[in-house]
């Protein structure tokens, strides 16, 4: 569907899930409040996963989540490019998780991330994911991720834990598609170096 046919509201659910960010903006801001909770939808794994790494509580980065929507839904009309919606969310999610950690009382020591990383993605039995998932426990699998350097890290944990495609997730990090497949290949050696360390030598 071009852009500017989505001056109508979307009516159908599939016609939805379908549509890229522009539409489903611009579909939200013609009133279309399910277009926005599509958004919501394919987003929210990624901006948990962003505020998570700033916050460092899974309870208190739902809450930077749950504000990080409401400002970005408050602020859309004030969104420029339609198509760098992504990026733009990621930045705001990012600006709430800093103001949440920098407030008063708000910060924690990292607790368990077993509600990410019970979102385990679809991939094949040779992937470091995989290994993680089946022989460690979740003590080290938090540890062996937060060994990666930062760059490397956020684009794994986009990658498995909030099950981004590639090409979305170099929207959302403002990266050129080819520099997050690099990260991404990168990130899993260097996980694979730390897993293979402490005795894991499956064939990855």
């Amino acid at each position: 569907m071009p852009i500017g046919e989505a001056c109508v509201p979307m009516s159908h659910n599939q016609e939805l899930t379908d549509a890229n960010d522009a539409e489903l903006v611009v579909a939200a801001l013609a009133g279309n409040t399910q277009a926005f909770d599509v958004l919501v939808t394919r987003y929210r794994r990624a901006m948990l996963t962003v505020a998570q790494q700033i916050v460092r509580n899974p309870t208190d980065a739902e809450d930077v989540v749950q504000d990080a929507f409401l400002r970005a839904f408050e602020a859309l009309p004030q969104l420029s490019d339609l198509n760098r919606f992504g990026a733009w969310l990621h930045s705001i999610t990012r600006n709430r998780a800093l103001r949440y950690y920098k407030s008063a009382g708000r910060y924690q020591p990292q607790e368990d991330m077993e509600p990410y990383l019970n979102r385990g993605a679809d991939t094949s039995a040779a992937d470091p994911a995989r290994i993680v998932e089946r022989e460690l426990t979740q003590h080290a699998i938090r540890d062996a991720i937060q060994e990666l350097p930062a760059d490397f890290r956020a684009v794994i944990e986009l990658y498995y834990w909030a099950e981004m495609p590639q090409k979305r997730m170099a929207e959302f990090l403002s990266l050129p598609l080819t520099t997050v497949k690099w990260r991404l290949h990168k990130a899993k050696e260097l996980l694979k170096m730390t897993l293979e360390r402490r005795g894991y030598r499956e064939d990855m």
